[in-house]
């Protein structure tokens, strides 16, 4: 028992030494993460991230298996989720795009869709998508080089699936009648209606992107400047077969297209519409349906080179932008150093 609580004590005390530098890695990892959705024009609610607490880890350090061994017999180096982070959506179907975008970014050592298992085993709930992933000490994402090697545990999940999961821990974890059957069996109803309104989120979003493309421009557009809310219909036309960015990438597209004297609804339209999308993403190589903002940058980078890199390099807060473009100017013209 004494070796025990000597053990605990020096997980506690060498968890507490690493709480800054825990902290820093976290942050830099989280404006990765949100970096790179804005780059892919995936469409989120929020990034969170959190630190795991000393005393969270030293018990957790302190856990044993059936047969009484050490489950973490490594140490704090062994603990995955010393780091977490949460990506929250506001479609399910957004999930798969947003898990293929950060095991692109950073090595990927597990993903595992808890929530299809315990669907397809006939449970009622939300578990997450769960990715394991590390800072690649090759290439790493700018901001994280300080951090090589840093593992974390990243949970994908929707607005809803975020509410009732959230709701259900404070129930059970924290309150005392989390195992009160009639408590139970209306969490279990309440993970019903949210699984169907999930579904229904999904298909009112067809049906908006539907409505955008069927929608069309009339004279008195023609001349219209340029806003968020008509350029997302202009690229729900040119681009049916791409998702919707979030709303503040349109506001952002505005603004590059007017540096690049692109500022009517018709001039955007009559740009977008000449362009070969699906010839850009052959050349991309794109491993998940991108947004409508980011291929309209691919093939803005495309179609005016090295013009569109200085005209557009401070449009926006990425202070890493023209890294990435003259990156992806590479890809997209071979030899254009």
């Amino acid at each position: 028992m004494g070796q025990a609580i000597v053990h605990l004590d020096q997980v506690f005390v060498e968890r507490s030494a690493q709480k800054t530098a825990l902290e820093d890695a976290a942050q830099a990892i989280r404006n990765t993460i949100v970096g790179r959705l804005h780059d892919d024009g995936l469409n989120h609610h929020d990034v969170q991230f959190r630190v795991k607490s000393a005393e969270s880890a030293a018990e957790k350090m302190t856990r044993r298996d059936h047969d009484g061994l050490l489950k973490y017999p490594g140490g704090l180096a062994k603990l995955d989720d010393l780091i977490g982070v949460r990506v929250i959506l506001f479609v399910e179907s957004d999930i798969d795009a947003v898990a293929i975008a950060l095991s692109s970014q950073f090595i990927c050592h597990d993903d595992e869709d808890k929530t299809a298992m315990m669907r397809k085993n006939g449970g009622i709930g939300y578990a997450g998508r769960h990715l394991t992933l590390e800072v690649p000490a090759h290439n790493p994402p700018n901001g994280c080089q300080e951090y090589t090697g840093q593992r974390f545990e990243v949970q994908i999940r929707t607005v809803l699936q975020h509410a009732w999961a959230e709701f259900e821990h404070d129930i059970r974890f924290k309150g005392s009648s989390g195992d009160n059957a009639e408590i139970s069996r209306a969490f279990t109803m309440a993970s019903t209606l949210i699984e169907l309104a999930d579904q229904q989120f999904v298909n009112i979003s067809d049906i908006l992107k539907r409505l955008q493309v069927e929608s069309a421009t009339d004279a008195a557009q023609e001349t219209k400047l340029l806003d968020a809310g008509s350029l997302q219909s202009v690229l729900a036309r040119a681009f049916p077969q791409y998702r919707t960015s979030k709303e503040n990438q349109y506001d952002w597209m505005v603004r590059v297209l007017g540096v690049n004297g692109i500022d009517t609804v018709n001039a955007a339209e009559e740009w977008f519409s000449s362009m070969d999308p699906d010839r850009v993403a052959r050349i991309m190589e794109y491993r998940f349906s991108p947004g409508q903002v980011r291929v309209a940058d691919d093939l803005l980078l495309e179609t005016l080179g090295e013009s569109y890199v200085d005209a557009t390099k401070e449009v926006g807060s990425d202070i890493n932008r023209e890294r990435k473009l003259r990156s992806r100017l590479r890809k997209l013209r071979p030899g254009s150093d």
